[in-house]
């Protein structure tokens, strides 16, 4: 008979399938007029247009056979509501990480076919002839549980792999015929303990991997943490400048290491001491103004701390230039020193 709840006989259905196709075409209209001749060339409108005809073609009461299966087209729609998931950075790395390790899944899984293959033919072998004597009580299939190749595989499945009730059958067989337990117990180790585990290990390995070769990963979230400590410094910036003028002055940045808890935090990291607040000062003031602005103090403290090479050769190039400096004021001392005994004699 016909099914009850067929979308085309069922009224409150009908309703909503043409209010869904009305939204959908609005949508694809307003792109449209919105984009004109890129329109087409944009793959999500290409399917947002598909979805609208194939709902326009259902509809047609000419058509000799159901086409009401075109409506499934519509679920591909929320093939766009997974770039919204995918911003999600946690979700994002799971899905990368899943489809990076299918080839490893793949092979586990052929590696864990071929040594329970192997297995079940040893089992069939020397093992079955014992398990047809036991008596087992509440299983009805472990007597023929290793009498082929295909049985004794599933059996192996279910009880190594899957690790259900491997006692069941087991524990009676080892007590019935004692060496029986040494093909048992070197099944559950191979299988199991190994390669189950050395599978696990390649999968997590390889999640890994495709996580480092995930540049554009990389450079979002370095974007984004860029942006941040952008902000976070631009905030700094301006409870250091107490007098409002929109550059830092020396007297300023010592006044923040000793006020500032926040400013006292970053130097820390940078192992910076408030008696280097003129380093400090000279390496952020890259126009030698004398002053430093909301722009050189962002992007300046920002690099030394993601570079701490930068920071080193900052003050090694500071402690120089006073060294110049101590230098070229001595030898001016020296020099006025020689001009005055040469006049006076």
């Amino acid at each position: 008979g016909d099914c009850m709840f067929n979308p085309d006989t069922v009224p409150w259905l009908i309703v909503c399938n043409r209010l869904f196709l009305l939204l959908y075409t609005v949508e694809v209209g307003i792109h449209f007029y919105v984009e004109r001749s890129l329109y087409f060339k944009n793959k999500w409108n290409l399917l947002d247009f598909v979805v609208v005809f194939a709902g326009f073609v259902s509809l047609l009461p000419v058509l000799n056979f159901n086409v009401s299966w075109l409506r499934v087209f519509r679920i591909m729609r929320l093939m766009r509501a997974a770039r919204i998931v995918l911003s999600v950075r946690e979700l994002y790395l799971l899905l990368t990480g899943l489809l990076s390790s299918m080839k490893a899944i793949a092979f586990g899984t052929m590696l864990l076919g071929v040594m329970l293959v192997l297995w079940s033919i040893v089992l069939v072998e020397f093992v079955h002839p014992q398990n047809v004597q036991v008596t087992f009580d509440g299983c009805a299939r472990c007597p023929e549980g290793f009498k082929s190749i295909a049985t004794s595989t599933l059996t192996l499945f279910q009880t190594v792999v899957a690790g259900d009730s491997w006692g069941a059958i087991a524990v009676p067989l080892i007590e019935f015929a004692p060496w029986t337990g040494f093909f048992l117990v070197a099944i559950v180790v191979s299988v199991s303990l190994g390669a189950m585990n050395l599978i696990l290990a390649v999968i997590v390995e390889s999640a890994a991997e495709a996580r480092e070769r995930d540049l554009e990963n990389k450079a979002r979230e370095r974007k984004k943490s860029q942006e941040q400590a952008t902000k976070d410094m631009l905030a700094l910036f301006t409870e250091m400048d107490t007098d409002g003028s929109g550059a830092l002055s020396v007297r300023e940045m010592k006044e923040a290491c000793t006020n500032l808890n926040e400013f006292k935090r970053l130097l820390l990291q940078l192992d910076i001491k408030e008696q280097d607040m003129e380093a400090l000062f000279t390496i952020l003031d890259e126009d030698g103004n004398g002053e430093v602005n909301y722009k050189e103090f962002c992007c300046n403290f920002i690099d030394l701390q993601n570079s701490q090479w930068r920071m080193s050769m900052g003050m090694t190039r500071h402690h120089m230039l006073e060294v110049v400096g101590q230098l070229n004021s001595r030898l001016d001392g020296l020099q006025k020193l020689v001009e005055r005994q040469v006049n006076a004699s």
